[in-house]
């Protein structure tokens, strides 16, 4: 029955520290909802295009190769606003805990650059792993999607 409490215990500390963890990151964003806005509506969804900022990518994917697992690695996607407006980069999201990205917090002028940085954490994950990050910004498109992928190799 100590055994039954304990894994219990232990179940809601993991879950209770996941959500802390995700609610932290969306308090660090100092860019405010309403600011990352598309003027393309459903009543206008022509909308002036040369109002969107653009992030324009070195590129969008990176190949970790392999790695061993409990690795935490890193990578970073470097972008240009190729816009006319500010770039602003309300958030960026990844599906799982194990993928963390930081990304700029202040505006992004046209011609200005960029860096998204992404840090997997390997621990559990042995195998192929694709993950993908989604920048949500004043994009025409609303979101953007980075992705990478890492062949972890279990501990010998």
């Amino acid at each position: 029955m100590k055994q039954y409490f304990f894994i219990l215990g232990l179940s809601v500390l993991a879950l209770s520290a996941c959500q802390n963890k995700s609610s932290e990151q969306s308090q660090s964003n100092d860019v405010a909802t309403d600011q990352v806005n598309n003027p393309a509506t459903a009543d206008n969804p022509t909308a002036v295009t040369s109002e969107y900022a653009v992030m324009s990518f070195k590129t969008k994917e990176h190949d970790f190769g392999d790695i061993i697992e409990n690795q935490k690695v890193e990578t970073t996607y470097e972008f240009v606003n190729t816009g006319k407006v500010d770039l602003l980069i309300n958030d960026c999201k990844a599906a799982c805990g194990c993928t963390v990205p930081d990304w700029p917090k202040t505006p992004i002028k046209p011609g200005g650059v960029g860096v998204i940085k992404v840090v997997f954490d390997s621990a559990g994950k042995s195998g192929m792993n694709t993950k993908i990050v989604t920048v949500v910004a004043n994009i025409q498109e609303g979101t953007t999607e980075l992705k990478f992928t890492a062949n972890v190799r279990p501990i010998k």
